[in-house]
């Protein structure tokens, strides 16, 4: 087995290109392997062709309501998620839960007590 096959891999959903650059870099170098993508079409291609897919963070900001069925089937794969919201509103929250999401993280991420996030809820799934 290869160093990297041993490395969970994370699927990071963004629409904003450079905050899912930012968040590719800091996951790297923390060792996991990151799944970076833009788009729904995306995501539902890598979930179509990826089966290793250890947790997704889901940052739904400017995406439509389709973001919500991108969580569904997340759900129905098995496959653990956060979803990450510059709004830490009740409806918000709501729809995260209701949609399966582990729980929602709210913008700006304080990255210390969010890599140990990462870390403890990957660790949950061994």
């Amino acid at each position: 087995m290869t160093d990297e096959a041993l490395r969970p891999l994370i699927l990071a959903v963004d629409r904003n290109r450079r905050n899912l650059e930012l968040l590719t870099q800091v996951l790297a170098r923390q060792g996991y392997q990151v799944l970076s993508k833009i788009s729904l079409e995306e995501v539902e291609e890598a979930m179509n062709t990826t089966t290793t897919i250890k947790l997704a963070l889901v940052d739904i900001s400017g995406f439509d309501a389709r973001i919500w069925k991108l969580c569904q089937r997340l759900r129905e794969q098995g496959i653990p998620f956060l979803v990450i919201s510059p709004q830490h509103q009740a409806a918000v929250q709501q729809a995260s839960v209701t949609h399966g999401a582990l729980g929602l993280l709210g913008k700006p991420l304080i990255m210390r007590e969010f890599l140990q996030l990462i870390q403890n809820l990957l660790k949950g799934s061994e």
